[in-house]
């Protein structure tokens, strides 16, 4: 293990534009995976573009540990269930019609679920977690099972033609990535490369709603959709569950992502805490009518972030596009929002 002390070493991403969405989450993402494997890693902004610190830190590092993230994680990101071979971890399936679909989903979820905890495996669990399950909990007016309502607000996979998130983007990259000769993954993270094994075109989706259509690095994206890890979800009995780093408004529809950007070093820990505040919240609903607090709430949020080193956040528009049956969910780009200091 690499001590925070020794000859501290920065990762910077150069590539990464503050306005987009996906260049958070694949910062979030890779200090996760670097987290679990060195001691003393720390995330920062350098001059608007995230930098990742640690004893020893080294590209080398950097492409080794996400090589080993890419492996470990196949004990559960390559299960299928039942005789369309879904995805079994995948949070948004096609609808179960039978009660015996729903027990047999649940059976295959549990021993995954068993297995990932008998290996100890905590991060996999969280990630899990955040990510959310099939909701048969949750019914309308009319009775009806509303499966999706306990997925994170992150997992944009479009559910087109039974297309899945786990199967559909997770696996490909896993079975992708490894492929990559030595240096280009860390090359895509830095911004030196962008190989996109899942689309390569103009039009691509890679991304995966993180940003707008275009070809984009896939070693950016698996960091990203790793990055879902660190915004736990609340499910609810009635209505979607609340997922932390989302705000949304029904009537007209309209929904948001938001994220802090700070002075100073991070934690990762840390970086969680502050993720799922109520204050980060707090002050990322400002301007939204339906949405917004009071005066005195907002001040308090404000006070509190900058004491923990915020000083702005990045709000992002999501779009929507294509069918109403099975619309694609975008995040545009982001808007900032100063955190005002104290008043005296």
């Amino acid at each position: 293990m690499v001590n925070l002390e020794e000859n501290p070493v920065r990762f910077r991403m150069s590539g990464a534009d503050q306005r987009i969405l996906i260049h958070h989450m694949a910062f979030y993402g890779l200090g996760d995976i670097l987290h679990t494997q060195m001691d003393g890693v720390t995330l920062r902004w350098d001059s608007g573009k995230p930098c990742i610190e640690a004893g020893g830190l080294s590209p080398e590092i950097v492409e080794k540990t996400i090589r080993e993230c890419l492996s470990e994680r196949r004990m559960w990101v390559d299960k299928t269930s039942g005789p369309e071979k879904r995805a079994t971890m995948s949070p948004r399936l096609s609808p179960f019609k039978s009660a015996e679909a729903w027990r047999a989903h649940q059976n295959d979820r549990e021993e995954i679920l068993d297995s990932v905890t008998e290996s100890r495996a905590w991060d996999d669990l969280r990630y899990v977690a955040a990510l959310g399950e099939p909701s048969y909990w949750h019914r309308d007016f009319k009775g009806v099972v509303l499966q999706d309502a306990g997925a994170s607000r992150f997992e944009m996979q479009p559910r087109n033609r039974g297309s899945e998130f786990v199967g559909n983007r997770l696996r490909p990259l896993s079975e992708k990535l490894p492929t990559r000769k030595p240096g280009l993954l860390a090359a895509g993270l830095t911004g030196e490369s962008a190989i996109d094994e899942l689309g390569g075109n103009p039009d691509s989706v890679s991304a995966t709603g993180m940003t707008t259509p275009g070809a984009i690095d896939n070693a950016l994206v698996w960091c990203a959709l790793w990055g879902i890890g660190q915004f736990p979800i609340a499910p609810r009995l009635t209505g979607n569950a609340v997922t932390s780093g989302h705000l949304a408004v029904s009537k007209p529809r309209r929904e948001w992502f938001y994220v802090p950007v700070w002075e100073g070093r991070w934690w990762v820990p840390r970086l969680r805490t502050i993720l799922a505040s109520a204050q980060l919240r707090d002050a990322a609903v400002a301007g939204i009518s339906d949405l917004d607090t009071d005066d005195v709430k907002r001040s308090a949020a404000s006070d509190w972030l900058r004491a923990r080193g915020v000083r702005g956040i990045i709000r992002f528009p999501v779009g929507r596009f294509g069918s109403d049956n099975a619309p694609e969910r975008r995040a545009l780009n982001g808007e900032p929002i100063p955190i005002q200091a104290a008043t005296t």
